[in-house]
């Protein structure tokens, strides 16, 4: 069997199944993997990979590997090569979160650059709560709308925009492309999830942020932490950001590792 060719058709399939550029990059990732130390697909590989995985990998990684390699099993038409997943621990706090210092340090550095670009960016990431397969979706009428209506994850979800974004990011927009999207690139063209990705280490490396919180899903965790902080409303909350379940919103009621040492340590004085 062509393992080349059918890695591809596998990666068009996922295009076709609307899976999020980030899961089809990481699912063919985990196939190519397979197919560098394995010369065919059979069951007897596959427990073996799961066995290197494991030595190799944290508990996160080998999840996804697996779910790649069983999804790449039924693609073809392999159902009897798939393996037992690992359980992983639920996440119950938000780690990798850039702080709201930071998250001022870096518009600030943008500004002192130049990129106000850059600049209204980082403040529709973090002030919608946009996942950023939404946020390279947004058109230029939610600026009148005053939110925008996006196909996502099978459902339409609405993603407000803060009027006094709105008002302080008019001069800005007049300006800029005449394109339908809020935001495109240097030339025009649409962005992409892994241009913006990319765009925020270069900023946020430069301007001297934490590197494991540079990427854009921080600043949607930055939106739920601090919305909770003014507004105790959990369910609005889990609406606001699109989640199916509130379960999922609860993790930002819980303290990160990092605040609960810290709480911990402060508690703990008393023994001192």
């Amino acid at each position: 069997m062509n393992y080349e060719k059918m890695i591809e058709e596998f990666k068009y399939y996922l295009l076709e199944e609307e899976r999020s550029e980030n899961t089809i990059d990481s699912y063919v990732i985990a196939v190519k993997l397979y197919f560098d130390i394995n010369d065919n697909l059979s069951k007897e590989n596959m427990i073996k990979f799961k066995s290197w995985l494991m030595q190799k990998y944290a508990a996160t990684t080998v999840h996804l590997r697996l779910c790649a390699m069983n999804a790449f099993c039924d693609f073809v038409d392999e159902p009897k090569c798939k393996v037992k997943n690992i359980k992983i621990q639920k996440q119950s706090s938000v780690e990798n979160a850039i702080t709201l210092d930071e998250y001022n340090q870096l518009l600030n550095w943008l500004v002192d650059n130049g990129n106000i670009r850059g600049y209204y960016m980082i403040r529709f990431l973090a002030q919608t709560g946009a996942r950023v397969s939404e946020f390279i979706r947004l058109p230029r009428k939610a600026l009148d709308d005053g939110y925008a209506e996006l196909w996502t994850k099978g459902k339409v979800r609405r993603i407000y925009i803060p009027q006094s974004l709105i008002e302080e990011s008019r001069d800005f927009f007049k300006d800029s492309s005449q394109s339908e999207l809020l935001f495109v690139n240097r030339h025009g063209k649409n962005l992409t999830a892994r241009g913006v990705a990319q765009l925020i280490i270069n900023w946020g490396t430069k301007a001297g942020i934490r590197r494991e919180v540079l990427h854009p899903h921080s600043f949607r965790h930055l939106y739920a932490i601090q919305f909770l902080k003014h507004n105790k409303d959990i369910s609005l909350l889990a609406d606001l950001m699109g989640h199916s379940s509130i379960e999922t919103t609860s993790i930002y009621t819980k303290l990160s590792r990092e605040e609960q040492l810290r709480q911990f340590n402060i508690a703990s004085k008393w023994g001192d």
